[in-house]
């Protein structure tokens, strides 16, 4: 081996693992940006149109109403990562939400504890994430972190969904969410 490959190997043997860290903080940012523009492509039309609707004349929209159609809206963004703890955004670009002392994906009660900081902190959690790739504010409080995992198509999701049964924490994630949205209707003007 050339003195010029001696030196490349070692210049790239402590380069790499900073590219990589860079990279893997892009990503992470990314899949949280991409998380937040496909939730919101889903929930914003259906409040658009619900707007549209009620302003033309066509539904009677109380403010009440309209506050547990968006409360519900930002509920589905919340549990965003309920199926497998993945993801749209993380199934596309190949991210999974693990449980910290398992090592399994998190159930759906971690998955939703670890997104509540969303609503008051989304600024704060992609800042944090590009910090600290793995675990945001959101993971330390649901004790979880962010891995690597196999990337999946979209339709994923479906597949995943059939096989959904009631369970324990989708009652529980129920009552707090209830609880949780409860006291930001307390917090906002003009709801009461």
């Amino acid at each position: 081996m050339t003195d010029s490959n001696k030196n490349f190997n070692i210049l790239m043997d402590k380069e790499t693992p900073k590219i990589t860290n860079v990279n893997s903080r892009i990503f992470r940012v990314l899949s949280m940006l991409l998380d937040h523009f496909i939730m919101i492509f889903i929930i914003v039309p259906p409040l658009i149109m619900l707007i549209i609707l009620g302003e033309i004349g066509i539904l009677k929209i109380s403010d009440m109403t309209f506050y547990v159609v968006f409360f519900s809206m930002i509920f589905i963004y919340i549990n965003k990562d309920f199926i497998n703890a993945k993801s749209p955004a993380k199934r596309i670009l190949g991210y999974q939400v693990i449980n910290l002392k398992t090592g399994k994906p998190a159930n759906e009660l971690q998955c939703f504890v670890r997104n509540l900081t969303i609503c008051v902190a989304w600024p704060l959690e992609v800042i944090i994430g590009f910090i600290n790739p793995e675990r945001r504010i959101g993971d330390f409080i649901a004790n979880t972190k962010v891995v690597i995992s196999e990337k999946e198509k979209l339709k994923s999701i479906w597949t995943d969904l059939k096989s959904i049964t009631l369970k324990l924490n989708f009652i529980g994630i129920l009552i707090i969410g209830v609880i949780y949205f409860y006291g930001l209707s307390l917090i906002l003007p003009n709801m009461n």
